[in-house]
């Protein structure tokens, strides 16, 4: 299944010409299968206001690699930036989703089945070409909108008038899918993943880790693990090393012997499986504030120093002001600085600096 395989096709249709090419003709040979049973009773998980299943799917939904930003995982400096982290933040060890594939109908308890006919794109792999993998949680949605695919929510930024950057907006078909459930959702829960391997393993790799089990198998695999504690992945992470999974709960499965089954759960538990990340490497971009109040989240924001790793230095005396999303169904982070560039916060000549005079609603200090 290695990718190099597919270039020696390009002489064989090179060679053809313009004459017809024989043998392909119809549908694209299936890669793999993979069985998938749903199980629970939808009913009392549905949100206010809707009383039916309009069409159940499950999707195979290729991961992203992920950093959280580090205001999201530093202790808070404060219990407003306490709230505005649970608020705010999204899971730091949840699944992210990046690309979705393919799809199928699904009944609560009917085994379904989902086929691939196309490997991974390179996007969605992550290592060099020697070795690299992907990792993929299979989500069961109510396909509402009819497009026969799970649809991400999106963040993008908007602009002000002056064709200044704002806060994220999120970007969404309406009405959204409604997620149900899906087999991987965070490392900090029981998981089974599809894995897809190429070339060798780096089992020190942070990318959705499985350190102690065994590596997945090259090609397609089904894996499982029993997942870790928050507190434990943090105590490790500072340690310089990766949280560890209990070996008996590890399981690499080829896709012909597993079924994997998911449970069927509350959309406010894994609905955020649907946003996608509108960065995904811990980058923070501060913000000019704008001449008037945005909106403050109810009340529900934190003043805090901008973050620092180095424990021998003194923190900034730039002040932030943070502010969380004001609800579902993605959660993110809005910074306004009063002082800085739009490339870099500390950046020697700002772009803007209104130290000296705040905009009369700025809730901090200078």
């Amino acid at each position: 299944m290695r990718r190099a395989g597919i270039i020696h096709v390009a002489p064989l249709l090179l060679a053809a010409g313009c004459g017809k090419l024989q043998g392909f003709d119809g549908e694209a040979t299936p890669l793999v299968s993979f069985q998938v049973v749903f199980h629970g009773d939808l009913a009392p998980l549905r949100p206010p206001g809707v009383t039916d299943t309009h069409a159940l799917r499950v999707a195979l939904v290729w991961g992203a690699q992920w950093l959280t930003e580090p205001f999201c995982v530093l202790p808070p400096e404060s219990p407003e930036a306490a709230a505005v982290i649970a608020a705010g933040c999204r899971d730091p060890f949840g699944f992210v989703s990046n690309v979705v594939s393919v799809g199928a109908p699904i009944a609560i308890d009917v085994p379904a089945t989902l086929t691939l006919s196309q490997l991974p794109a390179a996007d969605v792999l992550v290592g060099d070409v020697t070795a690299r993998v992907a990792y993929a949680s299979l989500v069961v949605f109510d396909d509402r909108n009819d497009t026969g695919t799970l649809d991400l929510w999106q963040q993008f930024p908007s602009f002000i008038n002056d064709d200044r950057e704002g806060p994220p907006a999120i970007i969404g078909r309406d009405p959204p899918d409604i997620i149900y459930g899906a087999s991987f959702v965070t490392m900090t829960e029981p998981d089974r993943r599809v894995a897809y391997r190429e070339g060798d393993f780096d089992d020190l790799s942070a990318f959705y880790p499985r350190a102690g089990c065994d590596p997945p198998t090259p090609g397609f695999s089904v894996l499982a693990a029993g997942g870790f504690t928050a507190q434990a992945a943090v105590a490790a992470l500072l340690t310089g090393g990766l949280p560890q999974e209990d070996p008996s709960l590890c399981t690499v499965s080829a896709p012909d012997e597993r079924t994997i089954a998911i449970d069927a759960r509350p959309p406010a538990d894994v609905h955020e499986i649907g946003c996608q990340e509108i960065r995904n490497d811990s980058s923070v971009h501060y913000l000019e504030p704008p001449p008037w109040r945005p909106d403050l989240a109810n009340g529900n924001f934190a003043c805090a120093h901008l973050p620092t790793f180095d424990t021998g230095s003194a923190q900034s005396d730039l002040i932030q002001l943070v502010v969380p999303s004001s609800g579902p169904p993605c959660k993110f982070l809005t910074h306004y600085t009063l002082r800085g560039c739009r490339e870099d916060v500390n950046c020697a000549i700002p772009d803007w600096d209104f130290t000296a005079s705040p905009p009369a609603w700025w809730p901090c200090g200078p």
